[in-house]
């Protein structure tokens, strides 16, 4: 026997056990579970907890990225050093030293890494392990765009995150951004893995998967190591791997736990209180019909001058019995999604403050959608909008993000054809870019404006990976870069809320991010690329955050009452889409010459649906979803969509169901049929009884933990 060598408080036995194969196994033992390294190389090789196998075993235990002075990357795997398994060491005949210290304790396992000997002249761009692979016939929750259960591997194909590429090439699962959460689960048959990063300053990361020829499947949270002392690597968070029985919403409960703890995690935002009343959004564009890309000259539509909203906002009022928030699109007197300018508003102050106060003699509320912090040269759908010159005259490229190589471009809606605008993307460390944010932010607030989206195309209020090399940050990504933005963020906020306006990103906001931002306009259909939508993020986060269904960006195919239904049981405020003379579009990227047959009968919906928000707030505004008190099963069923030109088809339930507690511990269920015809649903109750209930076309009903029930 031998003992591997490292030092940890919370080190349990290990053993390396002689096996029947030419190696042996380097074990750890922790509540019951036991973890096993290859001794040839030190992958993760095993993880089994009752008796059931949670991994496959991994080829590689880690792979990392160097760049030389050039920007140019070397990328070395775990098989490429000399792996020391008493000392769990693997040397490079470079000098690259990477160490992992593995500690055993409450029925998880702790890898620490940490790589020195960093050759002269190069820098670790990021590092990539432990390394953990799973079973291709599991499910695995990804905390992509709110929140999915990815169910075929063959969707995509795996890229290390890098720095950005046009329209979003290398970004996709960036943490904090699009991912908002810093872990992965997979699970089948109720036995599951949980991997995740506990890292309270939350580092950049690409929380990503890769399917690894038709065995295997690679969970990867990639992370950049722009955090160095003294020429090495030793970050002072770990990852943990630890087996779990349940699917995503027990993976999603040991998050939440962890979060709790965290800064800024203690109490609730103060929520301004028209939050309370849950208003309506009414959003719509002020210029163009409907698309971002015909007509291009963007002409002011029939809501224009603003005013001429206010039969739509009295009509819509009236008929969901609600306030109503006017949220604007193409509103910025530049050009359409042209950041960082937005000041003046298209067609001047004093007509959108016309409109502004209409709408609060009503007690309506004002809301824009803006496009975040990327800078644009030309606008792709206002070609008369250039800022090239003083681009130029004022050198404002040297406050640009840059890439390893001092390249420049932008990644969000950076495409003449699919995109809006050509530009590139501001770094956020850089003193000129926060004064520019800081003063269109303030021009909003002091105006009166109640709600701005100011971080829209921010994806979870996050930014991207900026390697300038003459900024006053380090030359690699790392946790300074969510530190910055933590910072802007929170200063924002201070300024707005003196004025009274709120401030949120598109989709829902990533951890560090949600106590600055607590509306949002959620994504959760963007999951249908990968799999499918389920609120994982609303679980963990809705008790901090309580977002809006959106403009539904992408989508141009899909139920629109599976998808109001599922907003609604995400927590999610409501919205309706605004075409043409005061009707409605099934979503933002429809045209308005398509009419909406449906629209009749979404309108009572959403209203009913609203009633129920509105009722109790304790529970749909501040509070927290739980794990169902009830077992529920209606019969499945399928629901297809179109997104962003591509089509499929998702399984789904007749019945949608969620559950949430508030702070009193009083619990409620809701359950919806949304569907035009009626369904069953079988409800068994933790004594034992039994019931059916046939829920109307579209009804939704209440179900308490005894038994009692309200129909809606």
């Amino acid at each position: 026997m031998r003992k591997p060598g490292f030092k940890s408080a919370l080190i349990a036995t290990a053993v390396a056990l002689a096996a029947a194969t030419t190696f042996a196994s380097i074990e750890f033992k922790s509540g019951g579970a036991t973890l096993r390294l290859a001794d040839a190389n030190g992958a993760v090789e095993s993880l089994v907890a009752d008796g059931a196998e949670r991994v496959v075993p991994a080829a590689e235990a880690f792979t990392l990225q160097l760049l030389d002075a050039k920007g140019e990357p070397t990328r070395l795997k775990s098989s490429e050093f000399v792996f020391d398994g008493q000392r769990i060491t693997w040397r490079h005949q470079n000098g690259l030293c990477v160490r992992m210290e593995v500690a055993a304790a409450g029925g998880e396992f702790r890898f620490k890494p940490s790589v020195e000997g960093i050759p002269a002249g190069m820098l670790l761009e990021w590092f990539d392990g432990p390394q953990v692979y799973i079973s291709p016939d599991t499910t695995l929750y990804w905390p992509y765009w709110d929140g999915c259960e990815v169910t075929d591997f063959n969707c995509r194909h795996y890229r290390p995150i890098g720095y950005v590429e046009r329209f979003g090439g290398s970004i996709a699962s960036l943490y904090p951004g699009f991912c908002q959460m810093q872990f992965m689960a997979a699970y089948k048959d109720g036995k599951g893995v949980y991997f995740s990063a506990v890292d309270g300053r939350h580092t950049p990361k690409g929380v990503e998967w890769e399917r690894v020829g038709d065995k295997a499947v690679r969970l990867s949270l990639q992370t950049f190591c722009g955090d160095l002392t003294d020429g090495a690597w030793r970050p002072k968070f770990h990852y943990a791997l630890r087996p779990y029985n349940g699917a995503w919403m027990e993976a999603c409960e040991i998050y939440r736990d962890w979060v709790r703890a965290l800064p800024g995690f203690d109490h609730p935002p103060a929520r301004p209180k028209w939050m309370y009343d849950s208003p309506v959004n009414l959003i719509y564009p002020v210029r163009g019909v409907g698309s971002d890309h015909s007509p291009r000259d963007m002409k002011p539509n029939c809501y224009f001058p603003y005013v001429n909203a206010m039969s739509a906002v009295e009509k819509y009022g009236k008929a969901l019995d609600s306030r109503i928030m006017a949220l604007l699109m193409h509103w910025e007197g530049t050009a359409p999604w042209a950041p960082p300018y937005v000041w003046p508003p298209y067609g001047g102050e004093a007509e959108l403050a016309k409109f502004r106060d209409a709408l609060h003699a009503r007690g309506d509320l004002l809301g824009v959608y803006c496009s975040g912090t990327a800078w644009t040269q030309i606008s792709c759908i206002f070609p008369r909008y250039s800022l090239e010159q003083r681009f130029e005259d004022e050198h404002l490229g040297r406050h640009m993000m840059r890439g390893p190589k001092g390249e420049i471009t932008a990644a969000i809606c950076n495409h003449i054809e699919y995109g809006q605008r050509l530009g590139y993307d501001m770094c956020l460390a850089e003193d000129w870019s926060i004064r520019t944010v800081e003063e269109e932010v303030g021009k909003m607030a002091r105006f009166g404006i109640d709600y701005s989206q100011f971080f829209d195309q921010n994806l979870g209020g996050g930014w991207l990976l900026c390697y300038a090399k003459h900024h006053s940050h380090p030359p690699i990504p790392g946790a300074w870069a969510t530190d910055a933005m933590s910072t802007l963020q929170k200063r924002l906020v201070a300024s707005a809320g003196s004025h009274g306006m709120a401030l949120g990103c598109e989709s829902a906001a990533a951890t560090p991010y949600v106590p600055s931002l607590f509306y949002n306009d959620a994504r959760s259909m963007i999951g249908f690329r990968f799999g499918r939508p389920v609120p994982g993020l609303a679980f963990v986060f809705h008790e901090w955050q309580c977002n809006f269904s959106g403009n539904q960006c992408g989508i141009s195919e899909c139920d629109p009452f599976w998808r109001w239904m599922y907003s609604f049981h995400n927590g999610d405020m409501l919205s309706l889409i605004l075409g043409a003379d005061d009707g409605l579009v099934e979503a933002w990227c429809r045209p308005w010459r398509e009419k909406f047959p449906e629209q009749g009968a979404l309108v009572p919906l959403v209203r009913r649906l609203n009633a129920i928000r509105k009722k109790d707030p304790s529970f749909l505004l501040e509070g927290r979803m739980i794990r169902p008190f009830v077992a529920c099963e209606s019969r499945p069923a399928k629901v297809r969509y179109c997104l962003w030109g591509g089509t499929g088809e998702v399984e789904t339930k007749e019945v949608f169901t969620s559950f949430w507690e508030n702070a009193k511990g009083e619990r409620v269920g809701f359950a919806s049929n949304w569907r035009r015809e009626p369904s069953e649903l079988k409800i068994t109750y933790s004594d034992g009884r039994v019931e059916t209930r046939t829920l109307a076309p579209l009804e939704t009903i209440e179900i308490k933990p005894k038994g009692e029930r309200k129909v809606k």
